[in-house]
């Protein structure tokens, strides 16, 4: 009876032990599979890195930011260490890393762990009946690190219409640019994306993606001090400037 007992429990023990190693090793196409019967949708992801402090949070090798539409869950993310990996979803593999909200939690951000080289990365989430992924990002932290550059940026204040134009940095691939306005407290007021280097608020004429809260109020209050955050964005969604700096308006 007492070598019985003994065997069940080793069996029990291998038994645990292929379970954490098949969690600790689960691939994207695996994951994708597991949840094939639940619709894909796409997610909207980038990544940044070296960038000294990106929200005021303690310098990261890596940041990889995304957007979470309302009733998004299980935020995952998943890495490759190979470049020319970057369409062999069986070769992302995923990473526990840490995820934490910025702009009160209308943002997220996965702290990458420091790594040589560069990588892909996959960020993914569910909704009710729908599994989210974004497109691959190239995580150019060692090779094109961000660069950290509010003289880049300037506003004109113009009232409660503000009117921000930019220049690129030292890195000239970028495709779209992403501007966040916020309130003191942190709260996203506005997220657009434009092609052009100029934005007012709070007109949509040259945005070609909003992710504003369509509940939002969005309109600025005179003499009030506010946020702007701009991101410059590569083809293959890595982040090439940060800017941001406060403005009040008139």
């Amino acid at each position: 009876m007492k070598n019985i007992f003994l065997i069940c429990l080793v069996l029990s023990l291998l038994s645990c032990g292929d379970d954490d190693v098949l969690t600790q090793n689960t691939n994207l196409e695996q994951y994708l599979e597991m949840n094939a019967d639940r619709s894909p949708a796409d997610l909207i992801a980038c990544a940044g890195g070296k960038e000294n402090g990106l929200f005021n949070i303690a310098l990261e090798p890596t940041s990889v930011f995304f957007y979470p539409i309302a009733g998004a869950s299980d935020f995952r993310y998943f890495e490759t260490t190979n470049v020319a990996d970057s369409l062999d979803f069986s070769k992302y593999i995923e990473k526990e890393l840490v995820a934490e909200p910025i702009f009160n939690g209308y943002l997220w951000k996965f702290n990458n762990l420091d790594f040589e080289g560069e990588r892909m990365g996959v960020v993914t989430y569910i909704t009710p009946g729908n599994l989210h992924t974004c497109t691959p990002i190239r995580l150019k932290t060692n090779v094109k690190p961000t660069e950290v550059n509010p003289s880049l940026a300037m506003v004109d204040v113009n009232g409660i219409n503000p009117i921000f134009q930019w220049e690129d940095g030292l890195i000239d691939d970028t495709v779209i640019y992403f501007q966040i306005i916020s309130d003191s407290e942190g709260n996203l007021i506005s997220g657009t994306y434009t092609y052009e280097r100029k934005f007012t608020f709070y007109e949509l004429d040259n945005v070609v993606l909003n992710i504003t809260d369509p509940k939002a109020n969005t309109v600025l209050e005179p003499n009030t001090e506010y946020g702007f955050t701009l991101m410059a964005v590569s083809e293959d969604n890595w982040v090439n400037l940060f800017s941001e700096f406060n403005f009040t308006t008139e």
